[in-house]
């Protein structure tokens, strides 16, 4: 046998571990909405803290935060950091504070030095925070009424320290919800949230829509300190809670929890330029890697339909059937429409440009612009939280705990 045959055999079996890792996504994961709500009564119920960073948000964080107001759990607290707005939203939101007594707002003028802006308005949040659990999340996240009635129920049933939900997006258009659905696929293959709960398992996940921690294990490694200039923090957050001791599990959560990540494909490729090269870990190495493995499992096989024969030309075609059937099992995960499919062969394409236009862009500015500050790549190297199970963190972050 010839080495391309060979190697399409190796390319095939990879992607049928990627398909293994969508299909025990989508099986083991449990369903947020199959856990039985808390009760309201005696005992009482456990506070719950939720703390909402907020930067120029005016166009959606009326609409999200009445969603937050509705949830039906009473022993609750809300804290809203307005990060600095320029817009109208300091304005929206006195205004919601002077109408709900439970929503509580705090405006912050300065960032500190070494710190990104919003893993400071979650840190400022969280000590301030009364609740045993904290729920960290985004400003333009929608809730059903009863999502905390059922996640406060999972962490105390279960004896959790950290409960992350995968939410549902609600993108607009189709190739924006493949190329969404392609990226989660991807973490599912690399973070693997089904082996969280598992106990001696080095993996972890963390989500910005729903990071929900207890109170107590959260201070007791410094909160976000450190990963205070990490732009993943929501990941990060739920490695410091496993290698913490925290008792973490995952769960999908898209019939409780949505938000609309972006708007269109080019807002996708802008947001991504902040944490794309840190979830490389800022190295070349594995930017190389990302794109050789995009190119052979991908793009190589598509072609070899079409140039190639005989047995390479079949090995290809078996290759691009496993890959549309783990895009199928994704988008199922997610629950977005099975018609954007049609822009299966196109997606790895644009994916590879973003990877690479927000890593040249982070080194041509020499580091990332996030909310109108400019973090240099030097600073943000040196204080780097890794968001790859495989890699230790650091004796500095050790270090930097104990502070």
């Amino acid at each position: 046998m010839s080495l391309f045959p060979l190697f399409l055999f190796c390319i095939l079996a990879v992607t049928l571990l990627a398909l293994r890792d969508n299909f025990l996504s989508n099986r083991c994961l449990e369903q947020l909405k199959s856990v039985p709500p808390l009760a309201s009564g005696p005992p009482a119920l456990p506070r719950v803290s939720v703390i909402i960073p907020a930067c120029n948000e005016e166009q959606g964080i009326e609409q999200a935060l009445n969603s937050v107001l509705s949830l039906d759990y009473p022993n609750l607290e809300i804290i809203v950091l307005d990060d600095r707005s320029t817009d109208t939203t300091p304005q929206i939101l006195d205004r919601m504070a002077e109408q709900h007594s439970r929503l509580r707002i705090i405006h912050i003028s300065e960032l500190p030095t070494g710190w990104l802006g919003k893993n400071h308005a979650l840190h400022l949040g969280a000590a301030q925070a009364k609740g045993e659990f904290l729920l960290f999340t985004d400003a333009d996240v929608h809730f059903a009424p009863d999502t905390l009635c059922r996640a406060v129920a999972k962490m105390m049933n279960n004896t959790l320290d950290h409960l992350c939900l995968i939410f549902r997006m609600n993108p607009t258009g189709r190739l924006l919800s493949m190329l969404i659905a392609d990226s989660l696929s991807g973490g599912f293959t690399l973070l693997k949230p089904w082996l969280v709960s598992k106990p001696g398992s080095r993996y972890f996940i963390g989500a910005g829509g729903f990071n929900m921690i207890r109170r107590s294990l959260y201070h007791s490694f410094g909160g976000h300190r450190p990963i205070r200039l990490c732009p993943v923090d929501d990941i990060l957050l739920g490695r410091m809670a496993k290698e913490n001791g925290g008792r973490c599990d995952c769960l999908l959560g898209g019939h409780c929890v949505g938000v609309e990540w972006y708007q269109s494909v080019s807002q996708m490729m802008r947001g991504l330029r902040k944490n794309t090269f840190a979830l490389l870990d800022y190295r070349f190495s594995l930017l190389l890697a990302a794109t050789v493995a995009l190119i052979a499992c991908h793009i190589l096989p598509l072609w070899g339909i079409v140039l190639a024969d005989g047995l390479p030309r079949l090995l290809c075609a078996m290759i691009m059937g496993v890959n549309f059937l783990a895009m199928t099992l994704a988008l199922r995960t997610f629950q977005m429409d099975f018609r954007c499919l049609c822009w299966f062969p196109i997606t790895p394409y644009i994916k590879l440009y973003i990877i690479w236009q927000a890593v040249l862009f982070t080194l041509m500015q020499g580091g990332i612009d996030w909310r109108g500050t400019l973090y240099s790549l030097d600073e943000l190297r040196a204080h780097k939280v890794s968001a790859l199970p495989w890699i230790k963190m650091k004796k500095r972050v050790d270090q930097d705990i104990k502070e």
